[in-house]
């Protein structure tokens, strides 16, 4: 009888063991011919795959690299993370923008929610929330309300004249300055005169912040999510005690901007804002008005930090390419002269005069790109493009610099040329737009 057991047992032994066996064979062959059909690039090495193989300091200039050398979709493996970097505006417009449903998700990332990056939309997966957050942004700066804001932006750019004129040498700070106060007049309605830090320190502790978090292999936590249960204290936990400061400070900055607006309206000090009109737009019911301010706040936040930032960062490179090109300032001068005569800045309504200086404008946003890999995208879920396989949860990255620098498209990509945004004495160019992909592709900007 025992034998008989015994014989059983071994029966149903060997028949799991052999399905066990043909299960995870076929997984292994699947893999295999999955891995064999993914997009060309580095071969990775066992258990961490490309990590050697992702740039530290210069990332799209040797992303760019990378797709000269394996074509417009490179594939990485990040210990076990895939990530596609697209080099080409044709792919990036194939997937993010014509796929869009499946390419419109945000990478889950460990290190976003330890640092409390929950509420910044631009971060945000997918989803209802993120719609209810874009919707609150774009009543505030869609196309058909911006003009608004343009009284704001001229007063700033006098007085940012007049800052270079007293002290050159601090242009850098003015700058600064000049486009931190623009956005903070726009979007909490708080006037600055003069530099403050509070306000500044929210602007750059969440670009460095977001310029740390956005970067595949960065933090080894998000492929080894294990480790997001090591202690803070504990050696190895580094990255938990800097989220943890970060979380803190990231709160504190944002609900500082926020109180403050608040403030000056109870004051009576009100002008007209993100803020006031978010306030005025409160539902009655309190519970739905508390989820409504926050959201509010998060909103807020980022439009101050995305604004501030990238206007700071584009028109620090427009003076690094005056001083460079001085040419291109003599040619820009003299226009401004025949137009404007003398004693008069330039309005809006004079850009439709100004076609040299409109495709200054132009060539500045080609050939800075103000974000470089905009942000990464998520693959929903298995896709197919060129033959290539991609899998579902793949982080897809636009190397936007490298579609700015196609020589293909722009002859000479590494000089500022305006001229190449004229055509017959006119603001007029045949060939690809860089405002069609410089902020990023899809549904959501970046």
């Amino acid at each position: 009888m025992m034998t008989s057991a015994l014989l059983h047992l071994n029966a149903w032994t060997w028949t799991v063991c052999g399905v066990a066996i043909a299960y995870f064979a076929g997984t292994y062959i699947l893999a295999r011919r999955q891995r064999a059909r993914l997009p060309p690039g580095p071969t990775p090495l066992p258990l961490i795959g490309n990590v050697l193989d992702m740039p530290r300091k210069h990332l799209a200039r040797d992303f760019a690299a990378l797709s000269e050398k394996y074509g417009d979709v490179v594939h990485l493996n990040v210990l076990g993370q895939p990530v596609l970097i697209l080099g080409s505006y044709q792919a990036a417009c194939d997937l993010l923008e014509k796929r869009s449903s499946n390419y419109s998700d945000r990478p889950s990332s460990i290190m976003v929610k330890l640092c409390g990056f929950g509420w910044l939309f631009a971060l945000m997966n997918y989803g209802q929330e993120w719609r209810l957050h874009r919707r609150a942004f774009h009543q505030q700066m869609g196309a058909d309300v911006i003009t608004r804001y343009e009284p704001i932006e001229l007063k700033t750019s006098r007085r940012l004249l007049k800052h270079l004129l007293r002290s050159p040498k601090d242009l850098e700070a003015h700058v600064k300055f000049a486009f931190a106060s623009t956005v903070m007049r726009i979007v909490y309605g708080i006037d600055l005169e003069e530099p403050q830090g509070r306000y500044f320190d929210t602007v750059e502790r969440m670009a460095s912040v977001g310029a740390e978090v956005g970067v595949p292999g960065r933090f080894p936590v998000e492929s080894l999510s294990f480790l997001r249960f090591i202690p803070a204290w504990c050696p190895g936990g580094g990255f938990k005690r800097w989220a943890e400061e970060v979380k803190r400070d990231l709160a504190q900055g944002r609900n500082y901007l926020w109180d403050s607006a608040k403030a000056a309206m109870d004051e009576g000090a009100v002008q007209d804002s993100f803020v006031t009109r978010f306030m005025d737009t409160l539902p009655a019911d309190p519970k739905e008005a508390e989820e409504a301010e926050e959201r509010y706040r998060g909103v807020t936040a980022t439009a101050y930090v995305a604004g501030a930032e990238t206007t700071n960062s584009a028109l620090q490179a427009f003076f690094l390419a005056m001083a460079m090109y001085p040419l291109v300032q003599k040619k820009a001068q003299q226009e401004l002269e025949t137009v404007l005569g003398f004693g008069r800045l330039p309005e809006f309504s004079d850009r439709p005069s100004l076609p040299y200086v409109q495709a200054i404008v132009k060539e500045l946003l080609r050939w800075h790109s103000v974000t470089p890999l905009g942000m990464p995208h998520r693959a929903v879920a298995d896709d197919e493009y060129k033959g290539y396989f991609i899998p579902k949860g793949a982080w897809v990255i636009a190397n936007i610099r490298a579609m700015a620098r196609d020589p293909a498209l722009y002859p000479d990509p590494d000089n500022f040329v305006p001229e190449r945004f004229i055509k017959d004495g006119r603001f007029e160019f045949d060939g690809r737009d860089p405002a069609e992909y410089a902020f990023g592709f899809g549904r959501r900007f970046g």
